[in-house]
């Protein structure tokens, strides 16, 4: 039923809040997050910042404001074209050393509110499996919630004695969190999770096997997430910034473990073919000396080309930078070239932030890249990266959305 209201001095209030094309998505969940309501006086600047906050929730590929008058009232309409949200989880990657596969299937809009479902299995010199549910909002609230189950095995190449090491590394994980949001941009998100790791050596026997690492652990962990990322369909502008704090309690042993790290992206479009992505990561753990430490080289997680987890450290620094340049974008597809830069530096097991500013810690890669995408799902790419450096060390990076 169409509510109406009178004008005060000559300003025009809005009557209804309409949705146009939804087929899946409830109204009930992309209402919450407009900051126009009925009742309220029609203000065009605000209908531009929903529009780009329905937009933000990656559930939408368009959308499109408008309004209707009638006398002194307004219906705002929203047209929409909803994202292929149930999507095939498909990756795979090759460096000099090894071969990964994963295959799953991931829901992102699963009951039509946000929420999303993501399993797959991996293969990744061993096998594993992951299961992982996450709603923005509970009901009209303004907490959620995630939930996850794990089975994580890989073989890692540990630096031990002066010499590659090679151990068998199970983890089995469970892990729960609840999330608040303090604006439509900011939240935290506090979790707690339990976990099993074991190490079982490959190539020495395993008394040789740091204890500090094995058995039963409790994870603590909190979060901040500050989002002011805009998207325009795969072109993004604005910031984000997050902080993890985690501490692992072993449960065999008396004895904490702690990890902080923050990751800053800024991104920001230059005319209508560039956009400049960069990202700094910077980290720091207890300073123990354990050759399993968190902060892992990888090429799929920080420097392109410097190959399989090649080297770990108690702190490191990260700065990617890449600029991503469109070669066309048509109705459902588009694709883009991409120049970029990685460099790195950490600090060792045990060491000191000496180790920072020496050469061997210190990583420098650069090359060049594609993305072929596909529009009507969010962040759905496929990425081909070749990274190289001034000793010719040079590698393939293929895998799914962008690097970052």
């Amino acid at each position: 039923m169409l509510l109406s209201f009178k004008s005060v001095q000559g300003q025009e209030r809005i009557a209804e809040i309409k949705f146009e094309g939804l087929n899946h998505t409830k109204t009930s969940f992309l209402k919450q997050y407009l900051t126009s309501k009925v009742g309220e006086i029609y203000d065009s600047v605000q209908l531009k910042q929903d529009q780009q906050r329905l937009i933000n929730l990656g559930t939408l590929a368009e959308v499109k404001a408008e309004i209707k008058r009638d006398k002194h009232d307004v219906t705002l309409l929203f047209s929409c074209v909803e994202m292929i949200n149930l999507l095939p989880v498909l990756a795979f990657g090759q460096t000099s050393e090894t071969f990964w596969f994963r295959a799953g299937l991931e829901h992102l809009n699963f009951t039509g509110r946000g929420d999303k479902i993501f399993a797959y299995y991996q293969y990744f010199d061993r096998h594993s499996v992951f299961l992982n549910y996450s709603t923005d909002r509970i009901g009209n609230s303004k907490w959620g919630l995630s939930a996850s189950l794990i089975r994580w095995a890989t073989i890692e190449p540990l630096k031990m004695a002066g010499s590659i090491t090679k151990f068998n590394y199970t983890n089995y994980t469970g892990y729960a969190s609840i999330v608040r949001f303090l604006s439509f941009r900011e939240t935290v998100e506090s979790g707690i999770g339990f976990f099993n790791e074991i190490f079982e050596s490959r190539d020495v026997s395993k008394d040789k096997i740091p204890s500090i690492v094995q058995g039963d652990k409790l994870l603590s962990k909190l979060i901040f997430k500050s989002n002011h990322l805009n998207y325009n369909s795969f072109l993004v502008a604005g910031f984000y910034n997050q902080l993890n704090i985690e501490i692992i309690h072993s449960l065999d042993e008396v004895r904490n473990f702690a990890i902080v790290f923050n990751d800053l992206r800024y991104f920001k479009k230059i005319g209508k073919r560039l956009n400049w992505a960069n990202r700094l990561r910077v980290g720091i753990a207890t300073n123990d000396a354990n050759p399993f430490a968190p902060f892992v080289l990888d090429s799929y997680l920080n420097i392109r080309g410097v190959g399989n987890r090649v080297d770990r450290g108690t702190g490191s620094v990260v700065l990617n930078t890449e600029l991503r340049y469109t070669i066309f974008d048509i109705k459902k597809f588009a694709a883009q070239g991409v120049g970029f830069v990685d460099f790195g530096f950490w600090r060792k097991p045990n060491g000191n932030f000496g180790d920072f500013t020496k050469s061997e810690n210190k990583y420098l890669f650069s090359g060049l890249g594609i993305r072929l995408i596909y529009k009507r799902a969010f962040d759905t790419m496929i990425r081909v990266d070749y990274g190289y450096n001034f000793d010719k060390n040079a590698g393939w990076i293929i895998g799914i959305g962008q690097f970052f």
